[in-house]
């Protein structure tokens, strides 16, 4: 009796193993993405778009949420994006005033572009992700940012060649060309505190020199000659100088010290 119950036991044990190594698995939704800021636009079954940091993050989250089934829009933020509804009618704007209790249980959220924020509740996180959805503020603790340190972002250091060339103002203000709207953002990226403004899609005009106004009143004459050969005495070195500035297109060449002599 007991090595037949044994035997039932042993059989049980066997199939139960058989079972569970014949059902299937789910996928794995942990892959680790790389620190790259290069977002995705992407929209749900629903309509709704929703911004993610680059397409692993777009992918690790349509394997954790495969009822959303979001898909590419575009290779960049929503902004320029409507959502629209399974009719093709503009989607209504979700609700964002919830009333948020007065008590403070502070939370750190970061966004998708790496900076860090503190919020005086999780709900009031909720809110504000719902008024700014491109932010996409994501807790990482519970409690104020202040010993959070805010991580330094990995740049792409990779463009396409194509050249699509647009102007921009820098920090410093002068206009500097890109070659194409990668190699703006990756200043961007190199360059977070500063301030850029897009002036033009295209080449940057090329500046007029700043010509010297003022000349030293010291008479050191020069002689310089034009491309036709003719002659012209300048009272000094910077009054040709000023001169060429001013006229590019008649421009003189410094002969000799002196005044100049006729022939």
């Amino acid at each position: 009796m007991q090595f037949s119950t044994l035997i039932t036991l042993t059989v049980a044990t066997s199939m139960a193993v058989l079972f569970a190594m014949a059902a299937p698995t789910g996928p794995k939704c942990g892959t680790g993405c790389p620190a790259v800021y290069q977002p995705i636009c992407a929209k749900a079954v629903d309509g709704l778009n929703k911004v993610f940091v680059n397409a692993c993050e777009l992918k690790n989250f349509n394997c954790k949420h495969p009822n959303a089934n979001f898909a590419v829009v575009a290779e960049s933020d929503c902004k320029d994006f409507v959502a629209v509804n399974k009719r093709g009618a503009a989607a209504a704007s979700p609700k964002c005033d919830t009333i948020c209790p007065t008590v403070y249980q502070p939370v750190c959220a970061r966004a998708i572009d790496g900076l860090n924020k503190a919020f005086g509740n999780a709900c009031e996180l909720k809110n504000y992700n719902c008024k700014h959805p491109n932010a996409n503020f994501v807790t990482i603790a519970d409690s104020e940012c202040k010993d959070i340190p805010t991580p330094t972002p990995v740049c792409n250091k990779v463009c396409p060649l194509t050249y699509e060339p647009v102007c921009v103002k820098i920090q410093s203000g002068e206009s500097k060309t890109f070659g194409n709207a990668c190699e703006l953002n990756m200043y961007k990226c190199e360059h977070p505190t500063d301030k850029i403004e897009l002036l033009a899609s295209a080449e940057c005009a090329a500046a007029s020199p700043a010509c010297a106004i003022a000349c030293p009143a010291v008479y050191k004459p020069v002689c310089a000659k034009h491309s036709n050969g003719d002659l012209q005495t300048f009272g000094n070195k910077c009054e040709l100088s000023v001169f060429n500035c001013k006229n590019p297109a008649i421009a003189f060449s410094l002969v000799t010290e002196g005044d100049c002599v006729a022939k």
